[in-house]
């Protein structure tokens, strides 16, 4: 019973796996839109646009949603 379950989990795990990957254009775009904003607010930030403070904000979180979209 326990190497059924074993296997029944390792094949759900390999599944899943393998749903995820075949999703994965949705979490690249999905990375290629924050590389956007990114570049966004430090031109902002450059031309004197968008406050230090702002930007540095946005851009914490935007690092934030980068690392999460990558694990």
């Amino acid at each position: 019973m326990n190497k059924i379950i074993m296997s029944m989990s390792v094949i759900a795990s390999g599944l899943l796996g393998y749903t995820a990957k075949q999703d994965g254009t949705r979490v690249e775009e999905a990375l290629t839109n924050v590389q956007y904003v990114k570049s966004w607010v430090l031109e902002d930030l450059n031309s004197g646009a968008m406050d230090t403070i702002y930007a540095e904000y946005y851009l914490n979180i935007l690092n934030e949603t980068e690392d999460l979209l990558i694990k």
